[in-house]
């Protein structure tokens, strides 16, 4: 009587169904998606934080370019401010101390000169760009594009102005006081006259939008 033997493929010992094998690998995929989505979530505050650093760090840069704007200007007028040095020879200052030509009419732009935006366009040349004066933290303004007054981003439109300017001017800054404030955030909180008060936030007399001679305007 002969024994039959029954003899395996090679090449089909131990291999698992196919079914098993598109199963493990979906729950490794789900694995590794559910392990992406906890490192993703663990790094949004790490990457907000950070974005909040780079526009505080752009903001500062800002202030100093904006004091080498107004060291610049200063240069060629005796070491003083715009807001320090009378309209006849040059700055925006129309009353105070010194005076102009007896005869001499007002400057067409007389009024203008108690706004922050006025002063800072006033030292366009040394800017260069209004962009500067819009810090990217302050989401209640918005940069101008040019210094002109068209209403495509002229920092002079009525629609930009104040809106485009973050940082407030101390108007009482002279070459003999180098510890002044020259400028700052508007946010900036002062103690002026026993009041707390805040450039752009909670106005104080002679201090915020005040007339040149006073203690500082806000954007």
């Amino acid at each position: 009587m002969k024994s039959q033997t029954t003899q395996r493929k090679p090449g089909r010992i131990g291999l698992p169904a196919a079914r098993d094998t598109q199963a493990s690998t979906r729950l490794e995929l789900a694995a590794v998606l559910a392990a992406l989505g906890v490192l993703a979530l663990l790094a949004l505050p790490a990457l907000a934080n950070q974005r909040e650093r780079s526009a505080r760090v752009l903001c500062v840069n800002n202030l100093r370019l904006a004091g080498q704007a107004f060291q610049q200007w200063g240069t060629e007028h005796g070491g003083r401010m715009p807001f320090r040095t009378l309209w006849c020879e040059g700055g925006t200052q129309v009353t105070g101390s010194g005076s102009c030509p007896v005869g001499t009419a007002l400057p067409p732009w007389f009024g203008l000169n108690n706004n922050s935006w006025f002063q800072w366009s006033w030292i366009s040349n040394e800017l260069r760009t209004p962009k500067i004066l819009a810090c990217p933290s302050d989401a209640q303004r918005r940069p101008a594009n040019n210094w002109g007054i068209g209403p495509d981003g002229g920092f002079r439109n009525f629609n930009y102005q104040n809106h485009a300017v973050s940082y407030l001017l101390g108007l009482d800054v002279f070459p003999e006081h180098p510890d002044a404030l020259l400028a700052g955030d508007r946010n900036v909180r002062f103690n002026v006259f026993g009041q707390t008060c805040s450039s752009g936030i909670s106005p104080c007399p002679g201090l915020t939008r005040g007339p040149v001679g006073s203690f500082g305007i806000g954007g």
